[in-house]
């Protein structure tokens, strides 16, 4: 080897090793000054699944499973799961961690990993009930690995906001996913806005994200109030989303959570439109929040509780879907009763899903 070849190889290598330092100084320098607490991203649509159950008034795990892979094909964010209503009773027979686990096997199932992130209701009388189901969700993430997140309300015990505080601190010493924060029950005070931010502020890697469904009107002026500080990463509607047009076109809460998982495909065409900068004059917009509206007016319609029916007629469209087996709700432990159809009513939802489109291997819709 000569020595101009010598020379040569030997500014190759001291050039190469420049590049190599010069990254790894780019890394240090990131790590050292990318603001701490760094969030995840959690907005969009967050379908709450629909419980299904058993002749023998067992959670369907396998239908389970299936409704959330539905969900995950439309590209919904999220999915949650269970309902807040649920979670006590199914706690008690071991069937929420069951049903938790199914799914975050299924999420984290190694190349067919779920996009969306799976969402774990943790609700509860008292705060160290919640903490309890809060270790059950952070044990299952770290067993599977599933990307993961928490959705907890304020105990139902809680009278105050010190007490509200103490418990999402709390909560936030046992878990490292991220929190969305619900602020109502309708049992215990809603937590002020100032603590939202301030925990925020303290716990950015927990806490950024609110659903805020406040009844009535001041809903949208806690909406305005939380998104004026930028702690609050996204803001949820609830209510079943019927006002997402609105308050994520106007006031730019571009998340939603619904237990309408049928029509996730609407929700993800709704979601695209306002995070473009669309607003209620938008025709795909239009469309597609009025579809979803369309659809949810049969919980009106063939609801036995006055209105709002989250289960009843739309068991039916998950049937038809080839989702759901049949359309049993459970009552009580070891009871289950079917929602009845007459064929009338049959035709009703038929006629409706024919006009939107949806369908099992179009779950967007027309």
């Amino acid at each position: 080897m000569t020595n101009t070849v010598k020379v040569s190889l030997h500014h190759k290598f001291l050039k190469h090793m420049h590049h190599v330092v010069s990254g790894a100084i780019a890394l240090v320098f990131w790590i050292s000054f990318v603001p701490q607490g760094f969030a995840a991203v959690l907005e969009g649509p967050y379908p709450l699944l629909v419980t299904p159950w058993t002749e023998e008034a067992e959670l369907d795990v396998p239908v389970l499973v299936k409704e959330a892979e539905f969900v995950e094909r439309t590209g919904s964010s999220g999915i949650i799961w269970p309902t807040s209503v649920e979670v006590e009773a199914l706690d008690a027979t071991g069937e929420y961690e069951a049903g938790l686990q199914a799914l975050a096997e299924r999420a984290s199932k190694p190349g067919a990993e779920f996009n969306s992130r799976l969402t774990a209701v943790c609700s509860g009388k008292t705060s160290a009930e919640v903490v309890a189901r809060v270790k059950k969700v952070e044990a299952i993430a770290k067993r599977t690995g599933a990307k993961m997140a928490i959705l907890a309300r304020p105990p139902d015990d809680a009278t105050d906001q010190m007490m509200i505080e103490a418990h999402y601190r709390a909560l936030a010493k046992e878990t490292t996913l991220p929190v969305i924060i619900q602020t109502y029950n309708g049992k215990s005070p809603q937590p002020d806005v100032d603590l939202i931010i301030t925990l925020a502020k303290e716990l950015p890697e927990t806490y950024s994200w609110v659903k805020e469904e406040s009844p009535g009107q001041q809903v949208n002026a806690r909406m305005e109030q939380l998104l004026s500080h930028p702690e609050i990463k996204t803001v949820f509607c609830g209510w079943g989303a019927k006002a997402w047009v609105y308050q994520g076109g106007r006031i730019g809460a571009l998340g939603a959570i619904s237990q309408r998982p049928a029509y996730a495909g609407l929700f993800v065409r709704v979601f695209k439109r306002l995070s473009a900068g669309a607003d209620a004059s938008d025709p795909e917009l239009a469309a597609a929040f009025t579809k979803y509206l369309y659809m949810i007016n049969l919980g009106d319609v063939f609801s036995k509780y006055g209105d709002d029916e989250m289960r009843g007629p739309h068991l039916y469209v998950l049937q038809r879907l080839g989702i759901f087996r049949n359309r049993l709700s459970r009552t009580a432990t070891g009871k289950v009763k079917e929602f009845e159809m007459s064929d009338k009513m049959k035709a009703e939802v038929d006629a409706r899903l024919e006009f939107v489109g949806i369908t099992a291997e179009n779950p967007w819709g027309k």
